[in-house]
């Protein structure tokens, strides 16, 4: 079986290529920087390097493919990330027909149901899975909560102050799931799919937490205290674009969270939904295992 994986760089791209088969399947990764796969290379993954916005490569690189693992890159100078997810997905659809790609994993988030500018970035998921939805015979949605993952960029102010900064309130609570658990269920979709037609599931973790849990849980997994502190949304859009986003990214990022807090952005299904699969890493595990060495 031929498989086309995208986002081979990022948390859920980088995992998701170490547990694949390349012995038992035809392992194709897109990438921007070859060099950087050089690893998957020596164990028989086949490496393109080009640009997904580029429809003449992603027609070479989807030629023969059984399945496409779509995950669009955040691209965090974008001046309009939502435009731009409109024109991976539509730049994918038509690779994917032209090629007759039998199946999609798309790696969605929750709330992609919605079409409401209030839910920044998501909007961008919800023109993705629409665009999406009819491209191939088989196409799955595989919606996620917040990233714990997120937080390994407050890892300076955590071992520093022992405070993350938010534009959202302690009480708010949220479905909050690991990378790893991500990539491995993509992987028993790619490897083993049973599932037909064309489906979404929803990735909710553990269950829900408020902000202010999962920062407890942080400083348990730790060792030390960690506190939520909230931040307003032009301070925390400021402290972004300090960071080198694009101000555009920047105010959609912070309208995703800011959603959070007003109850807007919610799953589609509730837990009991055969739909809504839950369980997996949780954010004290997460501390130990993947933020304790960075704060250390």
């Amino acid at each position: 079986m031929k498989i086309v994986i995208t986002g081979t760089s990022g948390q859920i791209g980088r995992q998701l290529t170490a547990l694949l088969d390349f012995k038992q399947n035809d392992i194709v990764l897109i990438t921007r920087q070859a060099a950087k796969l050089k690893a998957e290379a020596a164990r028989g993954a086949t490496v393109l390097e080009g640009d997904m916005l580029d429809a003449a490569f992603m027609g070479r690189a989807l030629g023969g493919a059984d399945t496409l693992f779509f995950l669009p890159p955040p691209n965090f100078a974008s001046p309009d990330m939502i435009a731009e997810y409109r024109q991976l997905a539509t730049v994918a659809r038509e690779a994917v027909q032209a090629n007759r790609v039998g199946r999609i994993v798309h790696i969605s988030t929750l709330g992609a149901h919605l079409n409401r500018e209030e839910t920044g970035l998501i909007r961008g998921q919800h023109f993705v899975e629409t665009i999406l939805r009819e491209a191939a015979p088989h196409v799955l949605h595989l919606r996620n909560g917040f990233f714990l993952e997120n937080y390994l960029m407050s890892a300076g102010s955590i071992a520093q102050a022992g405070q993350v900064y938010l534009p959202v309130s302690g009480e708010a609570r949220y479905a909050f799931v690991a990378t790893w658990d991500i990539a491995a269920m993509a992987r028993d979709l790619l490897e083993a799919p049973t599932w037909s037609g064309r489906s979404v599931i929803e990735f909710q973790g553990p269950r829900d937490f408020s902000f202010a849990e999962v920062a407890d849980a942080l400083g348990a997994g730790l060792g030390r205290s960690v506190a939520h502190v909230a931040v307003s949304p032009a301070a925390a859009v400021e402290a972004m674009t300090g960071m080198g986003l694009s101000l555009a990214y920047a105010r959609d990022l912070v309208r995703l969270l800011t959603s959070i807090e007003s109850g807007l952005l919610r799953a589609e299904f509730p837990r009991t939904d055969p739909r809504v699969r839950s369980g997996g890493m949780t954010p004290d595990e997460f501390a130990r295992s993947v933020l304790r060495p960075l704060v250390s």
